[in-house]
């Protein structure tokens, strides 16, 4: 049993690899502009048509020591170490939870990853990710898959992460005059609302904006011994993309459901 056990944990990884790369390929492809969901993969650089074996997760990669075989560009590693990481997401999901808790979080997982690199990126966070997965887990909580609040807790959970962002930035709006947070945000939080449930939405926020205030204050420290100063002085405009702690805050919480150890499930 142990053996078997360890056989589909493997097999998750790989899958979770497979997944990294689509990813990759689609975070990319938003960011350009470009058909992400139908066109065929082709090298970021010279746009030749990659075959199978090229396209390999992981090996792909480690076979050409970082570069395209087709015209020698380098390959970020940024883009290896999205397949480990969404590797072993899924195969810990996988042990954490049940493989059709697994499958049935495998489109959030995914959108996910999207909204974290997009974010990254270009501080964007793609309608089709966040509105599109909210939809998603809106129609699995009424077929009632494994692991998703009921179907009321799913559009009480998407209503009140949106109202509740939605509130703070427009506070912060009328205190500073500027947005302090993007409109991204605001639909990201109604999507977790929906597959998480509205009792994870206060936890997923303050976890987030804990550290992201000490990620900023050390961005602000660096920036400020490096020579490098804020536009008219003002530190607020040097931004961090708030996704980028959103999303690893929401899949914490939702790993180590912390909502159940408190005793607070619906």
């Amino acid at each position: 049993m142990v053996e078997i056990y360890w056989f589909f944990l493997i097999c998750a990884f790989w899958v979770g690899a497979c997944f990294g790369s689509f990813i990759n390929a689609a975070a990319l492809r938003i960011v350009r502009g470009q058909d992400w969901m139908s066109a065929p993969s082709r090298c970021f650089a010279c746009d030749k048509k990659l075959t199978w074996s090229r396209n390999m997760p992981l090996y792909g990669w480690l076979r050409h020591a970082g570069k395209a075989r087709c015209c020698q560009a380098n390959i970020p590693i940024r883009y290896f170490w999205v397949e480990v990481a969404a590797g072993f997401i899924l195969a810990a999901h996988f042990a954490v939870f049940d493989a059709p808790v697994t499958l049935a979080f495998l489109p959030f997982l995914v959108l996910c990853g999207i909204i974290f690199l997009t974010d990254m990126e270009a501080f964007h966070i793609p309608d089709i990710a966040s509105l599109g997965g909210t939809a998603i887990g809106l129609l699995c909580a009424l077929a009632e898959f494994p692991g998703l609040p009921s179907l009321t807790d799913a559009i009480i959970g998407g209503v009140v992460g949106f109202a509740m962002i939605y509130a703070i930035n427009l506070f912060y709006r009328l205190w500073r005059g500027v947005d302090g947070m993007g409109f991204g945000d605001v639909k990201l939080m109604a999507m977790f609302g929906v597959w998480l449930g509205p009792m994870m939405l206060l936890p997923i926020l303050f976890v987030a904006s804990t550290v992201g205030a000490v990620a900023g204050i050390g961005f602000i420290i660096f920036n400020q011994t490096s020579g490098k100063k804020a536009k008219n002085g003002d530190i607020s405009t040097l931004a961090l993309p708030f996704g980028c702690f959103l999303v690893p805050a929401a899949l914490f919480l939702h790993f180590f459901d912390i909502i159940s150890l408190l005793g607070l499930a619906y």
